[in-house]
């Protein structure tokens, strides 16, 4: 190895298993051949980007890949979960998606180790870059996706496996993580205002519901219990701005139970829709909104790629620098948090907590402050205001 790993673990992150992986990476990396993995033909033709893990991981990649695709004019790939299929394929930029299901970023299912090996069997292109930095992709994708460069990070192990090691930057936002690969290809770093329009994300429009002028959208939902807010306080939230905007609700069934279902159908000048319509339809909904009120979500990343205002209750289980929304223009972006011993400003990297006080103890009144003031504010739909 020539130089020490700067390791990128959670806090939360057990010894032995960081023993393991500085130890399979002592081993990998004392047989590693110094071989040349400089530029010999047809290797830029194809492009492929490995994002295995949630939807909203694959959604702050796509300014990045959309100016990825324009500077080089390659053929630019996807891999992505069988979650994420529907809505990469709908990417105008995006040429091709290959679907590979990790058993380990997996939330709610069973995922079997062999049908996933089989998907990245595959996967055939030039250069293949992940952009996770994890010791499990970089094995398997080495093992077993065709590719005449593989190139990655080697913040999580497996550094050894990669042709081509680019240069982490730790505490970036996400959304610039693919900003090395730019760099490698001799290219210039990305700026997305300059790339990007709303129309980039795809949607499906509702044919038979007219959204008024103005109003605002509560979306309940995030992919793990330990960044959630109780749904009896986006209640309290919903009836005070629901006084001057109309409100829009949205999530699944999942996200709140029958009788807070009810009673969010019940309120005035309210219109629930959770469950009640596909990914692509209720982005066609985000992008009409005045203002988005959300957790750290899919959606919330979702309504920042379409310009909307938004306010954003954020929870102490990741940085906030690392995986706020992207902002497009000028004060886009309201994050509400509390700062609590546990998330060590890293984040503390759990899914499920027994207290999660970093969300129990922002108040109502906090957020319904922050936005009554943000959607009066907001400018109109059709106005983007880019930095």
């Amino acid at each position: 190895m020539k130089t020490p790993v700067n390791y990128r673990f959670y806090p939360d992150s057990s010894e032995r298993s960081i023993k393991i992986i500085k130890l399979i990476d002592r081993i990998t990396y004392f047989f590693k051949s110094e071989n040349d993995h400089r530029f010999k033909g047809d290797e830029k033709e194809e492009i492929t980007l490995v994002q295995l893990a949630h939807i909203g991981d694959m959604i702050l990649m796509l300014p990045a890949i959309k100016a990825l695709k324009i500077m080089t004019g390659a053929k630019i790939s996807l891999v992505v979960s069988s979650g994420n299929f529907k809505i990469a394929t709908k990417v105008p930029f995006i040429d091709a998606v290959y679907v590979a299901d990790a058993p380990y970023f997996s939330r709610d299912k069973k995922i079997s180790y062999l049908k996933f090996l089989d998907q990245l069997r595959r996967i055939k292109t030039g250069i293949l870059f992940d952009v996770r930095g994890d010791l499990r992709n970089n094995l398997f994708l080495k093992l077993f996706a065709k590719k005449k460069i593989f190139a990655g990070y080697n913040v999580g192990g497996g550094g050894a496996l990669l042709d081509a090691e680019l240069p982490y930057v730790h505490r970036g936002h996400v959304s610039k993580r693919i900003n090395p690969l730019f760099n490698y290809l001799n290219l210039p770093d990305p700026v997305f205002s300059e790339y990007w329009e709303p129309n980039d994300l795809p949607c499906v429009p509702i044919e038979d519901v007219t959204l008024p002028e103005k109003f605002v959208l509560v979306h309940l939902g995030t992919g793990a219990q330990a960044r959630k807010w109780p749904v009896q306080n986006f209640i309290q939230v919903i009836k005070g701005i629901a006084l001057y905007f109309p409100v829009y609700v949205m999530g699944t069934e999942a996200d709140l139970s029958p009788d807070e279902m009810t009673e969010i159908s019940l309120l005035n000048n309210v219109t629930n829709c959770v469950g009640k319509f596909s990914m692509l339809q209720s982005i066609s909904i985000v992008k009409r909104c005045t203002l988005f009120l959300g957790l750290d979500s899919g959606f919330s990343h979702i309504a920042a790629l379409l310009y909307r205002k938004i306010v954003l209750i954020f929870s102490g289980t990741v940085n906030v620098d690392e995986w706020k929304p992207i902002s497009l223009y000028k004060d886009q972006v309201t994050i509400i948090k509390e700062t609590v011993d546990c998330d060590f400003t890293t984040g503390c990297g759990k899914l499920k907590c027994s207290h999660n006080i970093c969300m129990t103890r922002i108040s109502p009144h906090r957020v319904g402050e922050a936005v009554l003031r943000n959607a009066h504010e907001a400018p109109a739909i059709n106005k983007r205001e880019i930095n």
